[in-house]
């Protein structure tokens, strides 16, 4: 950034143009293009209505759900907080660093759902960013079928590098809606 600074300086003298704090028009066009991206909004995927009922007990139907049972039961028990009848529990087997795993509960059914994008999520918040991510990790709601994950997700979206990934929860999957990249990058 120093040397870019310098360069601008350089070059505006050459022309005769005064430099005066140029950091900030290439800023603000900077902002500018990423407001231009139509990114998701929660109130355009509507789950209705939002489960109030008792959740059903947990389907574990392979051993890792079975290790993950007793934070899945604390998540189902607070109720709904995703697409109307699902509870997101997030924060599963955290590591060093900021991998998580999160599944998604039934609350009708019991059946627990492990997505590929869900698996070693990064939440972007953790040691090895600069700055950490005060809004990193996920983002959802009881009344819709949107999900965020800010950082990096699993599986093979993991490509995509870091940003904001969309996803709209269909048919007991998340279907990829859009890719953000993120002016944070990884040390």
């Amino acid at each position: 950034m120093l040397q870019r600074s310098l360069i601008i300086a350089a070059f505006t003298t050459v022309i005769g143009l005064s430099v005066v704090n140029q950091s900030v028009p290439i800023l603000a066009a900077s902002q500018q293009q990423t407001s231009r991206i139509q990114q998701p909004h929660f109130k355009n995927y509507p789950a209705k209505p939002v489960f109030q009922g008792k959740p059903a007990a947990l389907a574990a139907s392979s051993q890792e759900i079975k290790d993950y049972e007793p934070q899945l039961n604390a998540t189902v028990n607070k109720g709904t907080n995703f697409a109307g009848h699902y509870a997101i529990a997030d924060h599963l087997n955290r590591a060093m660093g900021g991998v998580d795993t999160a599944a998604i509960v039934d609350l009708k059914t019991g059946q627990v759902y492990l997505p590929t994008q869900l698996y070693g999520y990064h939440d972007q918040r953790g040691a090895g960013y600069n700055p950490p991510r005060p809004d990193g990790g996920l983002h959802y709601r009881a009344n819709s079928k949107l999900l965020i994950i800010v950082g990096q997700a699993g599986g093979q979206d993991t490509e995509q590098s870091i940003g904001r990934f969309y996803y709209k929860w269909e048919n007991n999957q998340l279907k990829f809606l859009q890719f953000v990249a993120s002016p944070y990058k990884s040390q």
